[in-house]
């Protein structure tokens, strides 16, 4: 599973356990707030898959229940999608105009540059 949130090093400043990107510490104070309210709803959303699926397989959901669902692979695949459709969906302005060959080196400008 390390191996799926490897693109995130490719984020201009990415230090891991205290990434800064911009000059303003304030701007990346509010990049904080937004990853944990992302992960925040992400949680919910899991949560809600997993209810939604123990309903049609089981007819029935139980906190127990929940807390003890082991996915099928497929199941697994299913929610490794979404998330990072989510997480396409609500960080994806933070890639679009990283060259394709970004290294994970801060550049000042970085967001600015257009994809060539």
């Amino acid at each position: 599973m390390k191996d799926a949130m490897d693109y995130v090093r490719k984020l201009p400043g990415f230090d891991r356990g205290h990434p800064h990107y911009y000059k303003e510490p304030i701007i990346d104070h509010l990049l904080e707030i937004t990853l944990q309210l992302a992960a925040e709803i992400w949680v919910n959303r899991d949560r809600q898959m997993v209810m939604e699926h123990l309903l049609e397989t089981e007819g029935k959901v139980t906190p127990e229940a929940i807390e003890q669902f082991q996915p099928t692979d497929e199941f697994r695949a299913l929610l490794e999608s979404n998330r990072k459709e989510f997480t396409n969906r609500v960080f994806g302005c933070l890639y679009a105009n990283l060259p394709d060959d970004a290294d994970g080196t801060f550049t000042p400008g970085t967001f600015n540059k257009k994809k060539a």
